[in-house]
């Protein structure tokens, strides 16, 4: 009876520890799905090496901040670009505007160039946003996702940084104003420097606002 009474003992505190490593592991578990999850939150979307894709252009439509339109292989070759797509429905957005406007003043000698893309804002709801909010950055009204799809932007708020070469070096989205960019970028200006396709010079819009043929005017707009 003892002897059996012994077995039933060690069968049972074998149980036990069969149990609370069951425990331990589920736990590790869930722990690490919820770290994974938070670190893919905020980790770029970044093409293979070696095939990083050339970004589209900018798609005609209506301008505000300068009074010419801005294309990547024109007036912004040779810069760093990093662009925002959102539609600013909240006020939380001002975070992400708050954040550009960081970066941009970090790198104010250097060729950098911030754009903002308004998403499913008419031009006049574009203008008026880029006058309460003092936005001095060039903006383009994107009233039907035109931009939004040129890019393959699948979701808002997104940013797109740009090589020098006019290539897509990255993606965010949600939370990508907690992101350090600025290592990113001095990267980037770093390999323009050693593939000498780095600008000389940092492209300066001419203030105004801009509209193709295609498009009227916005009645709020700055044009002269």
């Amino acid at each position: 009876m003892f002897k059996q009474y012994a077995r039933d003992l060690k069968d049972s505190e074998y149980k036990r520890k069969q149990l609370r490593a069951a425990i331990f592991f589920g736990i590790g578990v869930i722990i690490f799905t919820i770290v994974a999850g938070l670190l893919f939150k905020q980790s770029p979307e970044r093409p293979p090496a070696g095939r990083m894709e050339i970004a589209s252009d900018f798609p005609d439509g209506v301008w505000f901040n300068t009074a010419e339109p801005i294309s990547l292989f024109m007036e912004l070759k040779g810069h760093v670009i990093v662009i925002l797509f959102n539609d600013f429905n909240t006020l939380s957005d001002l975070e992400d505007l708050n954040r550009l406007c960081d970066l941009d003043s970090t790198f104010s000698d250097q060729p950098i160039a911030c754009v903002i893309v308004s998403v499913g804002n008419s031009p006049a709801a574009t203008d008026s946003l880029v006058e309460q909010w003092q936005i001095e950055f060039p903006v383009l009204a994107d009233p039907e996702w035109e931009a939004m799809n040129c890019f393959s932007v699948s979701a808002l708020p997104a940013v797109l940084v740009i090589d020098t070469a006019s290539r897509v070096s990255s993606r965010y989205y949600e939370d990508w104003h907690l992101v350090p960019l600025e290592a990113l970028l001095q990267d980037l200006l770093e390999q323009g420097i050693s593939t000498r396709s780095l600008s000389g010079t940092r492209y300066q819009p001419v203030t105004g606002s801009f509209s193709d043929n295609r498009t009227e005017p916005s009645n709020g707009g700055n044009d002269d």
